[in-house]
């Protein structure tokens, strides 16, 4: 199932801009390096990048700027809260696929 959202903010910089539209697919498995939508219970919908799990099972996000509200601060969420891997971005330069980012 498709699905899009609007980024809003600064924090996916410079993968995402303010105002791009991510479309997304639901996760099967969650990876790490991928981008996914996620509705935090503190946050709200936000859209970061997966970096890993913790002990306990739970997703560790992060933005691409290194400005942005570090993972610490964030908190871990469940996986059930991912609600979608951003597959495709939509911006003023056009489309673009989004795949993995490389460590």
């Amino acid at each position: 199932m498709l699905a899009l959202f609007r980024v809003r903010g600064d924090s996916m910089l410079p993968t995402l801009k303010d105002g791009d539209i991510v479309i997304t697919v639901k996760p099967r498995t969650p990876r790490a390096g991928f981008i996914y939508v996620c509705h935090h219970s503190d946050l709200g919908q936000i859209i970061k990048r997966l970096s890993g799990f913790d002990a306990r099972g739970r997703a560790v996000l992060s933005g691409d700027n290194p400005n942005s509200t570090p993972s610490a601060v964030m908190g871990t969420v469940e996986p059930e809260r991912l609600m979608g891997r951003a597959v495709f971005s939509i911006g003023k330069s056009g489309i673009r696929r989004l795949g993995r980012k490389a460590d």
